[in-house]
Order: structure tokens, then C-alpha cells, then sequence
């Protein structure tokens, strides 16, 4: 099993509490690997510090192309960053949620580390702004009784039909099939005209298509929890409150659970 998650340089203390988290509870166990960007060689010392079972793939961010392809200055997408990093996706931000979340690690950058680890049996991919605070084994036995598993919610409108925030895949090469299809649906609308929660929406219907292809694993909400309950195994950084918020109350809860496990 291996651990995949993706970054900019803005979700960099994030970073920091999921892997200080994640040792917590399963030592360095698992190999993750951090598709990162913008992150300074001082930030990249430190986690590997924090928890050295990792690879990280850190490269730059070109906001300039994107500023080109979307016909948006600089300026207002750097503007657009800090919200994200900080806040959540609201109005006109959600263009560079389409650029790092869609097309950058969605579409990219998952593929690649499936190709580099085929060696590998299965892989869980998460949010960065995700805070463990019990031992995973319950939610690493899912993903190993299922070809792809995530979180669904089939009730609702098509951008939620699925929760992208968490998604295990056995490494196989029909995964890789099922990876291409979601592939299909990314590209098939250009990035300017691409709604609100695509990423999710294009995922849904790449399972409608292949849907009877693969045993599919169902997360309970426990495992990506935006509403601060005890029996929360992994609390997500989108909720309500904001992300700076609530690091900040994660950070307070996990130095309580530290000191309660030490007496």
C-alpha cells in the first residue's frame, strides 16, 4: 500500500499535521509519496524529517501559462491561490481549482506515480488538508477487498455523486483503463468552461461507463469527516469553518490525543 497526495506550496503546513498524524498512528509503515509544488528545499528537508518513508516530486508551478490558456491575469490567480489555500472554493476561484486540482493531479499527477509503482499493490489517494486521527487499518482493508473505492453518494447531483477527497485503487492494468476514461471525461470540456466540482462530476461518469468492470468499495464518512465528531477517524480540512481555522483546531486536537496516549 502506498500513500499518495498532492500539494502547493500554500497547503505546505497541512502537509506537515497529515504526516506527523499518519506517524502517529502507523509509524512509517506505508511509502508515501507527495506530488508537491513550489515547496522550497528547506520545506522538502523537513518533511522528509517528519516522516523519511517518502518520495517527493516537487516541481513548479507555471502560472503563466495558465494565465495564458485561461486569459486571467497573473495577479487575480495568485489572488485566487491564497483564497483556496486559506478559505475554500468560492465563485470565480474555482479556475485554479480546475488547474491543481483537475488537471494537475487528477489528471497528471496520480497517473504518473500509478506508472512508477506498478510494483506496488494498491494505492490510497488523499487530500493533503486531511487530519488522521485513528489508525487507518479498517480503511486500508477496504481498498484491498476492492478494485476503487471511494465515497459515494449516488443520490445527489452529479458534482457530488462521488467525494474526490479520498479514493483507494488496486494497481492493475485495468485500473489504469478506468484512469484513462476518467481521463476522457477531464478533457472533454476546456478549462474555462469547466463547472464547479468537475473533477468529482468527471470521475462519476467515467464509473457510469465502467461501472460493472470493477468491484467498487464504499468510505464511510468517518474516513473524510467535515463535522467534528468523536468516532472521526479522518477530519477533512473543508468544511464550514475555513482551512486556516481549522488547522488550527486540528493541531489543538491532535497535541490532546498525543498527550492522552502518553499518560
Amino acid at each position: 500500500m502506498i500513500i499518495h497526495s498532492y500539494l502547493t506550496n500554500g497547503f505546505y503546513p497541512w502537509a506537515e499535521l497529515f504526516l506527523e498524524s499518519l506517524e502517529f498512528h502507523h509509524g512509517t509503515e506505508h511509502k508515501v509519496v507527495l506530488s508537491t509544488r513550489d515547496l522550497t528545499k528547506e520545506q522538502i528537508e523537513n518533511l522528509i524529517t517528519l516522516y523519511p518513508n517518502i518520495e517527493i516530486r516537487n516541481e513548479a508551478l507555471d502560472i503563466e501559462s495558465m494565465s495564458l490558456k485561461s486569459n486571467i491575469p497573473i495577479e487575480k490567480l495568485i489572488k485566487y491561490k491564497n483564497e483556496i489555500e486559506s478559505k475554500c472554493v468560492f465563485g470565480p476561484n474555482v479556475i485554479w481549482k480546475q488547474f491543481i486540482s483537475v488537471e494537475d493531479r487528477y489528471k497528471k499527477s496520480i497517473i504518473d506515480v500509478m506508472n512508477d509503482y506498478q510494483h506496488e499493490d494498491f494505492m490510497l489517494h488523499i487530500d493533503i488538508d486531511m487530519y488522521v486521527r485513528q489508525p487507518l487499518d479498517d480503511l486500508f482493508e477496504i481498498i484491498r477487498n476492492n478494485d476503487i473505492s471511494i465515497k459515494f453518494r449516488l443520490n445527489s447531483k452529479d458534482n457530488r455523486k462521488v467525494l474526490g477527497s479520498l479514493i483507494g485503487f488496486r494497481l492493475e492494468k485495468k485500473t489504469l483503463e478506468f484512469m484513462n476514461k476518467w481521463i476522457y471525461y477531464i478533457d472533454k470540456i476546456p478549462i474555462n468552461e469547466k463547472p464547479i466540482g468537475y473533477g468529482q462530476t468527471s470521475f462519476y461518469y467515467a464509473y457510469r461507463d465502467m461501472k460493472d468492470n470493477f468491484d467498487w468499495g464504499q468510505f464511510p464518512t468517518k474516513f473524510s469527516s467535515p463535522h467534528l465528531r468523536d468516532n472521526d477517524v479522518i477530519r477533512s480540512g473543508n468544511t464550514k469553518y475555513g482551512k486556516t481555522k481549522n488547522l488550527k483546531m486540528y493541531r489543538e486536537d491532535f497535541k490532546c490525543k498525543k498527550k492522552q496516549l502518553k499518560k
